[in-house]
């Protein structure tokens, strides 16, 4: 486990690192391509105007009194996100958001775990999950508040782990199968720069959980069929942006 958590260290400082680098990368590009300000009387505008027109250039009008991110007619069509959350916890992760109409949008969301621990006690948290997840902005896509309905679905394959919700016999026994279920979720989208942006969300609702039981050493022979049902937390996320 000491492993498992400098790896994830590791990770989360790569994170941490790159969006950093984007977030510096998408300043200078929009510095680089704000008009200069006219000089007056051929002496050049002080550095204090040039912040202050590049400023204005970067503020669209706003949208029925509201500030808005950017104006009617260049909302985003599409998004590609990342879930930094997940990602820290070493599942490769993936989102698709597009837009439906001016104040809906569907997020489309697939993670990745395929690592095996600990070969020797059989030791692993595999699964692929997908959420897709309708949600309604208040304002306009891709900016401020947003609600959603979510669903999931998840084939699994974990065991010899610490206890969680799901079971307390989660270190001495394997379980696969797969689990289903939907919820109900809220966010809200940050703007960094005109493109790159990020998202924090969390969700809870219901999950059925059906698995086989398993003794945690490899090749074991099935114990026993279970079901499970789940009401609690069933989405997070601390999602990088960019979009389209």
């Amino acid at each position: 486990m000491k492993y498992i958590m400098k790896r994830q260290a590791r990770v989360a400082v790569k994170v941490i690192l790159a969006v950093a680098f984007i977030v510096l990368s998408e300043n200078a590009a929009a510095q680089q391509s704000a008009p200069e300000p006219e000089a007056v009387h051929g002496v050049a505008a002080p550095a204090i105007t040039q912040r202050v027109a590049l400023k204005t250039a970067e503020q669209p009008a706003p949208l029925d009194g509201y500030p808005v991110a950017y104006r009617l007619d260049e909302t985003p069509h599409f998004a590609i996100k990342t879930n930094l959350l997940y990602s820290m916890a070493t599942t490769m992760n993936l989102a698709v958001e597009l837009r439906l109409w001016r104040k809906a949008t569907i997020d489309l969301s697939f993670s990745l775990n395929p690592w095996t621990y600990n070969k020797e006690e059989n030791s692993k948290f595999k699964f692929f999950l997908s959420q897709p997840e309708f949600r309604l902005w208040p304002l306009e896509a891709f900016n401020g508040h947003f609600f959603g309905l979510h669903g999931h679905y998840a084939y699994y394959n974990v065991g010899s782990l610490p206890g969680s919700a799901f079971t307390e016999t989660m270190n001495t026994y394997r379980f696969e199968g797969s689990l289903a279920g939907a919820g109900l979720s809220y966010g809200y989208h940050w703007m960094v720069t005109p493109r790159l942006s990020l998202e924090a969300e969390a969700g809870a609702g219901f999950m059925q959980l059906q698995y086989g039981k398993y003794p945690c050493q490899t090749c074991a022979r099935l114990l026993t069929d279970e079901t499970k049902n789940y009401w609690g937390l069933t989405r997070a996320g601390l999602n990088l942006i960019y979009l389209f």
